[in-house]
C-alpha cells in the first residue's frame, strides 16, 4: 500500500515537515497534530502518529508515537503494509534505546532486521538497513559477526588489498544476517574466490566461508 502525495494527511505532514526544516517547531508540530486529529481511518493514522513522534515530544511520548504508528500499520490487512516494518521498528528501538531499555530496543532491532528483506535496494532501503545495523552494534546485538570473515577484511585493510575488499565490502556492510543478505556474501565470495587472487591459506578460507554462508 503505497502513501498517495494528494491525501490530505499526506499534505500536512509534509507542510510540517517543511516548517520543521525551516526551524518553525511550532507550527510543525501543529501541522502534525493537525494531520492525526483529521486522519480518518487507520493508514492515516498510522502517517500521522509517524510524524507525531517527530515533534519536540519527550523521549517517553516520542515511543508511545512511534508505538501507536507500528500498531496502527500492523492492524492494516493489506498487501505492502510490511515494506513500512523495518523503519517503524528502527523507530521503536531507536526510542527504547534513548530510554536506556536495551533489552526492548534489541528486540525490535532484531524485529526489524527480520523484516528487512522487504526493503528495495536503493538509498532509502540502505539508510534504514545501516540504521538498524548500527542499533544492533549498540546494544551488542550484532548479527552479521563471522570472525573468520571478520579477521580478513582486517588483514586485507592492513595490507591495503583493494581487490578483496571491494568484492566483498558491499554485501558485508549492512549485512543483517537475514538469508538474503547471507546468499549476496556467498556470492561476492564465490566471484572472488574465482579471481584465485589470494593465497593458499585465505583461498581455503573462502572456500569454507562460501559454504558456511550457503547454509
Amino acid at each position: 500500500m503505497d502513501i498517495d502525495p494528494s491525501n490530505k494527511i499526506v499534505k500536512l505532514c509534509a507542510e510540517g515537515m517543511s516548517a520543521e526544516f525551516e526551524g518553525k517547531l511550532e507550527d510543525s508540530a501543529a501541522l502534525f497534530r493537525q494531520a492525526w486529529e483529521s486522519a480518518s481511518d487507520n493508514f492515516e493514522a498510522f502517517i500521522a502518529a509517524h510524524y507525531m513522534a517527530r515533534s519536540k515530544l519527550s523521549l517517553e511520548e516520542k515511543l508511545k508515537w512511534n508505538l501507536e504508528s507500528f500498531h496502527l500499520a500492523n492492524a492494516i490487512e493489506r498487501d505492502g503494509m510490511k515494506k513500512y516494518f523495518p523503519s517503524l521498528c528502527l523507530n521503536i528501538g531507536k526510542s527504547y534505546e534513548d530510554l536506556g531499555q536495551i533489552e526492548k530496543a534489541t528486540e525490535y532491532y532484531q524485529l526489524g532486521a527480520d523484516y528487512s528483506d522487504i526493503l528495495t535496494v536503493n538509498p532509502y532501503g540502505n539508510m534504514i538497513k545501516s540504521g538498524i545495523t548500527e542499533g544492533l552494534k549498540r546494544v551488542g546485538a550484532s548479527r552479521n559477526q563471522n570472525p573468520i570473515l571478520a579477521s580478513l577484511i582486517e588483514k586485507w585493510c592492513e595490507r591495503k588489498d583493494l581487490k578483496p575488499l571491494s568484492f566483498i565490502l558491499p554485501s558485508y556492510v549492512g549485512n543483517l544476517g537475514t538469508i538474503r543478505d547471507n546468499n549476496k556474501i556467498a556470492n561476492a565470495l564465490s566471484y572472488l574466490s574465482a579471481t584465485k587472487c589470494l593465497n593458499d591459506e585465505e583461498q581455503k578460507l573462502i572456500e569454507e566461508l562460501i559454504i558456511s554462508f550457503q547454509n
